[in-house]
């Protein structure tokens, strides 16, 4: 059981940082486009704070996994929410 716990711990830090990947392509496509018109703002802002509260809990009970895989998470959400603003078209 101490095997499958390690091999798990290394899974959830994996999948924590290439799901923290996965928002650079939305980011790199708000900056290529120069708009972020098309991006829901809302969706990445609830997102933020489901990471924000996974990571206190992360650092709350000390599991290196969640902190690592939350804090990527947080670097891409950000990415996406900083460039949508950045790159957010003016009311006419």
């Amino acid at each position: 059981m101490e095997t499958f716990d390690s091999v798990l711990k290394a899974l959830v830090g994996a999948v924590g940082v290439a799901s923290g990947a996965a928002y650079i392509p939305q980011a790199v496509r708000i900056w290529k486009r120069r708009s972020s018109d098309d991006v829901s703002v809302v969706t990445y802002l609830l997102f933020l704070l489901g990471q924000v509260i996974w990571l206190t809990y992360g650092v709350r009970f000390g599991l290196l996994e969640i902190v690592l895989g939350m804090s990527a998470n947080l670097a891409g959400n950000l990415a996406v929410i900083l460039s949508a603003f950045r790159f957010r078209s003016r009311p006419a």
